[in-house]
């Protein structure tokens, strides 16, 4: 695996040097509110809610309340709108940052409107409240019994309303707006009650009815609104700007070729990456080899592996490194000055608007090689800046990528620089001004041989070796998260761009892939999307290091063994693990 091939480098360049102490950062993923502002997915209507929209979802009773997503977010009235099956979702941005942020729409007043003169519409006479009664002047209604409980307990005024009615008899519209049935209901400005005998004794005995379908089939959406949506990426969220990634989006690191040869092989891939299931990969693409004279961009190679993941409807995340020493820079590594990358950036953007969904900006960039002999985290955060401008101008949907940091445990500049440290540092870097220049967070943890569920120092692996630092774990992605959340950046995920285990590996520095088996390398795996899945509700797209460097590596390359088939292009029992677990 790359990252640990870092890693593993770093080690034997400090010899016996022990690494960094672990640094004061708590291991549990922190729960705050941005969290719930995440994209989720619901494959039972195909629509995602996220932002302000799926906290209040969250915060007000969710599916038991609401019901499922049944359109996207669009304008009407005015106002950003998304339907559910019990209500209508409405954010405004005049109380922006309160509680009455989202609003429900009164599909209640609506639904009773011109029947003021039905009997149960009528005012009735004030009498005192009591335990089970309550008047509400403003409406002159009451609310009684069951309904008052379940008004009381499950969210009041804020969701329902006030009273418009009195309890009454009335039959529900056919499916899919109701059930045809006779109810005993009751109106409120936002919801009706619904009496359901049948579930009596249990949370379901009143339920609310299917205004949100009702209120949909009356005034209608745009037809884009109406589609199901994407599972493997969440559309543009418009309120709060930002392109999130799924969570969990399922993909691998893939070698590939750009040859004309290479067009089997690529396809080849693809049917792989399908096969288990997974809709996204990630590859690198060397500057130096498009960029080979000034301003001169040769993209044929590009062209190739693009095409063929486009074709088969596979997302891509796509690493831009190495720039060409002759005249950029004459170490070969990140630029002094970033202008050059940020019009390759622009360039590449517009190329392939739509076709890639997410630039990782360089590698692992908290390793003194990759930067050119010295970490610098200001050159860094300047390359970031041209390169996030640059890609935004060409395409304003894409995803920028801060560059996946390496886990090192080192605090030398000269060789590397820990990447909890690392990633301090760069928010403390010229007044945190980083915050704009990236959409999410990329990181590379790495497992070496630790089950994905420890982490020093309190649940420590079984060893030998590779346990005494966070950094030697999965879950090291945790602490970095932490880093976020202290410098208010917690509404961005966290893709984990490389992570993976190795079985037995010929590579020097890699030796703790000898007590790894191809079964516990599948278990590991398999676990590790389990806690993303079920723990971070922060990640976004996980990458699997890797897929098929064992097609085009000899086994004693570092990435050999970390490859998920074998040399043959048959299944490990990891790829078999991977396309079995759920999604």
């Amino acid at each position: 695996m790359k990252i640990l091939r870092c890693l593993a480098l770093v080690w034997l360049l400090l010899g016996s040097v022990a690494p960094a102490s672990p640094l004061p950062v708590r291991a549990a993923a922190p729960s705050v509110p941005e969290d719930l502002e995440m994209p989720r997915y619901f494959s039972e209507t195909g629509f995602w809610v996220q932002g302000p929209f799926r906290r209040f979802w969250e915060t007000h009773g969710g599916l038991f309340i609401f019901g499922y997503p049944i359109t996207g977010v669009f304008k009407q009235d005015g106002y950003w709108r998304q339907y559910f099956e019990r209500a209508v979702f409405e954010y405004h941005p005049e109380s922006a940052g309160t509680e009455d942020e989202v609003q429900l729409v009164r599909v209640g007043a609506w639904r009773v409107s011109g029947r003021e003169d039905e009997e149960p519409f009528r005012p009735i006479e004030w009498f005192p409240d009591t335990r089970d009664r309550r008047y509400f002047p403003e409406t002159r209604h009451s609310l009684a019994f069951g309904f008052k409980a379940y008004w009381d307990r499950y969210g009041g005024w804020r969701v329902f309303g006030l009273p418009l009615s009195e309890e009454f008899s009335e039959q529900n519209p056919p499916p899919p707006a109701g059930d045809g049935a006779v109810h005993t209901v009751q109106y409120f400005e936002r919801a009706r009650f619904e009496y359901h005998p049948e579930y009596a004794g249990t949370p379901y005995e009143v339920l609310l009815g299917l205004l949100g379908r009702e209120y949909l089939a009356v005034r209608g959406a745009p037809q884009e609104a109406l589609a199901r949506q994407d599972p493997a990426l969440p559309p543009y969220d418009p309120i709060r700007n930002r392109q999130y990634g799924p969570h969990v989006g399922y993909g691998f690191n893939i070698a590939w070729r750009g040859d004309h040869d290479g067009d089997g092989f690529n396809q080849r891939t693809m049917d792989l990456v399908k096969g288990a299931g997974f809709s996204w990969i990630r590859f690198q693409a060397i500057w130096r080899d498009i960029e080979t004279r000034p301003g001169r961009y040769d993209t044929h190679a590009l062209d190739r592996i693009i095409g063929t993941a486009a074709a088969n409807g596979v997302k891509i995340v796509v690493s831009v490194v190495g720039p060409p020493p002759t005249w950029v820079d004459p170490n070969g590594m990140m630029p002094a000055d970033p202008s050059s990358y940020g019009k390759l950036m622009e360039f590449l953007a517009k190329r392939y608007a739509g076709k890639v969904h997410a630039w990782e900006i360089w590698n692992e960039q908290n390793l003194a090689y990759e930067t050119g002999g010295h970490v610098d985290v200001g050159r860094y955060v300047n390359l970031l800046k041209v390169a996030y401008q640059g890609i935004k101008k060409s395409d304003p949907r894409a995803i920028v990528l801060f560059g996946g940091l390496t886990p090192t445990g080192v605090m030398d500049p000269s060789i590397a620089i820990d990447d909890v440290e690392y990633l301090r540092m760069v928010y403390a870097y010229n007044n945190g001004e980083v915050k704009q220049y990236f959409d999410h967070l990329a990181t590379h943890p790495g497992g070496t041989l630790n089950p994905p569920d420890t982490l020093w120092p309190d649940r420590p692996g079984p060893g030998p070796g590779w346990l005494d630092h966070p950094s030697f774990y999965f879950r090291r992605a945790e602490q970095l998260r932490q880093v976020m959340v202290e410098n208010g950046d917690a509404a961005k995920q966290v893709w984990l761009t490389e992570f993976g285990w190795s079985t037995a590996n010929q590579a020097p520095g890699y030796e703790y892939g000898n007590y790894i088996s191809e079964q516990q390398q599948a278990q590991y795996l398999v676990r590790a999307f389990e806690i993303a899945r079920t723990e971070w509700p922060w990640v976004g797209v996980m990458l699997v290091w890797n897929l098929n460097f064992s097609t085009i590596t000899d086994p004693s390359d570092e990435k050999f063994p970390w490859s998920v088939v074998y040399t043959d292009w048959s299944p490990r029992p990891a790829y078999r693990a991977l396309q079995e677990m759920p999604k």
